[in-house]
């Protein structure tokens, strides 16, 4: 036997060999154990991504009913059309595996002012049924209030159920206006990849956080983003820097889910200046007692 034919019959038994190893149960382990160790990475989660829906143009397509399921603020549940929790087991924080509370810091001067609100929360401006604010407006209690998210070319829109509160986001790349204040402040989109990214800013200063008496001011600016991570699911997240207020910049992190075909936005009857005994004191024909 020569050469050649001593190189091919090893050549014959060395590939034997590899496929003998590539069918074997440790092969299989090592190679799942690969395939997840890589699905942590980012890259992996543009796939996942891709089962969003599409608009016309290729960008995510947004547009449908959506109501925050767990994580930042929770207080309370209600139900839906039929008496439903479209987020029954939410909790604060997102539960198990969940997004971590929202962690503020605030400057001295700005603690003793929560403290303060803490004990005059009849002063919430939203007990008065004014706008609740961004990023307020979506991080209320899990399963309470839905939003109504339409898009197109130019623009994407948020209707949300509480106050009746509408939030028009241009994404054509248009600047802030000048001089210009209120609840909402102003939004200004971009998408960034699959992400909509909204810069927020122009803000009165007068809206609260939440019921906790956590609050911002004039300087105030949000930094939101819509990540679609499947088509019935979208990730949040707000970064909140107000340099007179916290010491540090908030992240807010939660998720929204697609509410059911069957459910539609509420009539929300309450109109500015409302008188809620929740949190109205008694001189004011309210539940609370007035702080001395």
């Amino acid at each position: 036997m020569n050469g050649n034919e001593n190189r091919t019959q090893e050549a014959q038994k060395g590939h034997k060999r590899h496929k003998n190893w590539v069918r074997s149960p440790i092969f299989l382990c090592l190679l799942c154990s690969a395939l997840c160790f890589l699905c942590s990475f980012p890259f992996c989660c543009a796939k996942l991504s891709a089962q969003a829906r599409q608009a016309p143009g290729g960008r995510p397509d947004l547009q449908g009913l959506w109501m925050k399921s767990a994580g930042g603020f929770q207080g309370l549940f209600i139900g839906s059309l039929d008496g439903t929790n479209l987020a029954a087991g939410g909790a604060r924080g997102g539960g198990r595996g969940g997004p971590a509370p929202t962690v503020y810091q605030y400057t001295p001067e700005a603690e003793a002012e929560r403290m303060d609100r803490l004990k005059r929360g009849y002063e919430d401006p939203e007990a008065r049924c004014h706008l609740p604010g961004v990023p307020r407006a979506l991080d209320q209690p899990g399963g309470l209030y839905p939003v109504q998210i339409i898009q197109d070319e130019k623009s994407v829109a948020l209707l949300h159920e509480a106050m009746h509160d509408v939030r028009i986001i241009p994404t054509d790349n248009s600047r802030h206006p000048r001089n210009y204040r209120a609840w909402d402040g102003d939004s200004r989109g971009r998408w960034e990849g699959n992400t909509l990214v909204v810069d927020v800013s122009n803000f009165n200063g007068r809206t609260w956080l939440d019921m906790a008496g956590n609050f911002v001011d004039e300087n105030e600016h949000v930094l939101e983003r819509f990540t679609p991570v499947d088509a019935d699911t979208i990730l949040y997240q707000a970064t909140i820097t107000d340099p007179t207020v916290f010491v540090k910049p908030v992240e807010m992190r939660f998720t929204l889910k697609r509410v059911p075909a069957d459910q539609q936005i509420l009539e929300y009857s309450c109109l500015e200046g409302e008188r809620s005994l929740q949190h109205y004191t008694e001189e004011d024909g309210g539940k609370k007692a007035r702080v001395k």
